[in-house]
């Protein structure tokens, strides 16, 4: 099954958005390496820093190792010590050549080293340095330790995923360090801009938990205007109904009737005739007053034929509906399949061993391929260092 060729094939012959931009990279985990791997899939060269025998640790979350081989495409894997002299002097002499930093140290570690934005734009003054943590450089929470699910529990975006009687659940993917790492480019990218007009860069503090309350904006804003908190729903819509995951007799799949054009369209299905008649389902917002009883109605109907069956009549109407597919159709889908939404890297370096990954929905502006797969660890420390020192330059053996 060929899973990449479409997307290899429609890219625009370009080299990226960014290239001849240089970024220092020096994160780990997540948030930092997917944010540099979206600015590197744009052009920019990603030089990433790692500490010698050990770099990211990402590197050893498995097997299979998916967050390191998914967050790690288009950069250089360079060994560097920043605990000594000679590896601080490195970074700093990397920064001279380069237009943006990004770390995601605990806060007030790059000041430690004395490499924090002070030290670096005295260098560098047009240089754009990018801090990313659980919650920011400043505030009562900034000193503490903080992953993923801790942004999500703190958020408040666990105590509204879940069941209504249910546990609190995190997200199925690492929300917080994504809606992160995609804050930082969208900062940075501004930045850029900025630096045009103003010939300086300037510091960023992206914090996870700022970015992810923004995905909460309709709940939050809902308590702060009626003094009242969503109560969890599962995959209920607060505001209206019917808008939800529904059980045909095979399988679930997903419906919603947002206005009242589409709530005619889905009484127009024999089966449903009935509660166009019922006084208390006739506007949107009684249907959501009165949503408990209503949707008994509809479950127990829809559990008479197979999903298939009533995805067919929904889509006849012009209803959004579609099945809950499971990773393996995902990965299979002929519209995921032709957009090329897909790509293949090679991981470990040389190994012959291909994995497919999620590609890049910024393809249009985008390098035309993988320039390079994940790199093993220190890969390129002598490429880059004889780039900055020359080819007589020897670095220090690596423990």
């Amino acid at each position: 099954m060929d899973t990449t060729s479409t997307h290899r094939e429609t890219q625009a012959p370009h080299k990226g958005a960014l290239d001849g931009i240089r970024v220092i990279d020096v994160s780990r985990a997540l948030a930092g390496p997917y944010s540099t791997m979206l600015l590197g899939d744009l052009g920019a060269d990603i030089i990433k820093l790692e500490m010698p025998g050990t770099g990211d640790e990402s590197r050893y979350w498995g097997p299979p190792f998916a967050t390191y081989m998914s967050s790690n495409r288009n950069k250089r894997s360079v060994e560097v010590d920043l605990h000594t002299a000679e590896g601080q002097k490195i970074f700093l002499d990397l920064v001279a050549t380069a237009d943006i930093v990004v770390e995601n140290f605990r806060p007030g570690t790059m000041k430690r080293f004395n490499l924090d934005y002070e030290t670096v734009s005295k260098i560098k003054p047009d240089i754009i340095y990018c801090s990313i943590s659980a919650y920011g450089q400043t505030g009562p929470m900034s000193h503490r330790p903080g992953i993923d699910l801790m942004v999500q529990a703190v958020s408040g975006l666990m105590s509204q995923t879940g069941e209504k009687d249910g546990r609190a659940m995190k997200a199925g993917g690492p929300v917080a360090d994504i809606v992160g790492g995609f804050s930082a480019v969208v900062s940075i990218m501004a930045s850029l801009m900025e630096r045009r007009l103003t010939g300086r860069g300037r510091y960023i503090d992206i914090a996870m938990l700022d970015a992810l309350m923004m995905v909460l904006n309709q709940q939050i804003v809902t308590y702060t205007a009626t003094g009242k908190p969503y109560a969890r729903g599962g995959n209920a819509h607060p505001l209206m109904a019917p808008y939800e995951s529904f059980p045909g007799s095979d399988r679930e799949f997903v419906m919603a009737v947002t206005n009242q054009k589409a709530w005619k369209a889905f009484v127009s299905i024999p089966e449903f005739a009935h509660l166009d008649e019922i006084p208390e389902y006739k506007k949107q917002i009684d249907r959501n007053i009165n949503r408990v009883a209503m949707l008994e109605k509809i479950y127990s109907i829809f559990k008479t034929r197979t999903a298939d069956y009533w995805l067919a009549e929904l889509d006849k109407r012009g209803i959004a509906s579609e099945p809950i597919l499971t990773l393996p159709e995902v990965v299979a889908h002929p519209h995921v399949q032709q957009r090329g939404s897909l790509m293949e890297i090679e991981y470990p370096p040389n190994s012959g061993t291909k994995v497919v990954i999620p590609g890049m929905p910024w393809k249009d502006v985008a390098a035309p391929l993988v320039k390079r797969d994940p790199p093993g660890l220190g890969q390129h420390t002598r490429e880059v260092l004889e780039e900055l020192y020359g080819p007589d330059y020897s670095p220090q053996p690596t423990a």
